[in-house]
């Protein structure tokens, strides 16, 4: 009896080391389906790391400078291979207000729409981690809302990606606002790496060290 309830403990704590591995997995790899709602307003993504200043290769183009409502704006980010991103239109005037209304085109396998602050389509997303060398989606204005332009983070491989890549003003053209100079910049241009420099695998270097461990520990708790 005693020798059973032994085994069974051991089970038991295999099974919740397990649990928390595959827990601490998910966190190494971060967000390989997307962005979640929880960083719409920072767009910074949920990897660890410090940050580094560094310019971006991504840019952000539109097939027109100027919108009015009910208009479809074509927008396209290139600029090398990426395997995550994560995109906004914004009021140039600074606000962080979620604008609508973003769509993709037909048959899309590598982006997504989200919902952010509650406002559906508000905001593109990837869909998987492969990498990708272009992302294009339309923005459709339902209405005027002044002067935008879009906001974009960009993770080239996990532990490098930048926060505040923007495209030029798209401006309202029922607005008679000047257009801003220069457009706020809330959290800076940022290249954010993980301690310990640039780890280009996207994390998937520690997997086999995660993997192994759990079969030690799988091993010494069944001996046990």
């Amino acid at each position: 009896m005693r020798k059973e309830a032994l085994k069974n403990e051991s089970i038991h704590k295999m099974q919740s080391l397990l649990l928390c591995l595959n827990l601490l997995i998910v966190v190494v790899i971060g967000y390989p389906n997307g962005a979640p709602p929880n960083v719409c307003d920072t767009m910074v993504p949920g990897h660890s790391g410090a940050v580094q200043t560094g310019a971006s290769s991504y840019t952000m183009t539109m097939n027109s400078t100027i919108y009015t409502a009910g208009d479809v704006i074509e927008v396209t980010v290139t600029g090398g291979t990426f395997r995550g991103i994560f995109i906004q239109a914004r009021s140039a005037n600074c606000s962080t207000v979620s604008l609508p209304a973003f769509s993709l085109m037909t048959n899309e396998g590598n982006l997504k729409t989200l919902t952010c602050n509650n406002v559906q389509n508000s905001a593109v997303t990837h869909t998987t981690k492969s990498d990708k060398t272009q992302a294009k989606f339309y923005w459709k204005p339902a209405a005027n809302t002044g002067h935008i332009y879009f906001r974009a983070t960009v993770v080239q491989v996990y532990s490098t990606y930048w926060v505040g890549i923007q495209s030029p003003v798209l401006r309202d053209s029922n607005s008679s606002d000047p257009v801003p100079s220069s457009i706020c910049q809330p959290g800076g241009n940022t290249t954010v790496q993980t301690p310990g420099g640039n780890n280009s695998n996207g994390g998937a270097d520690l997997k086999p060290t995660l993997s192994f461990l759990s079969i030690v520990l799988m091993a010494f708790l069944l001996t046990t």
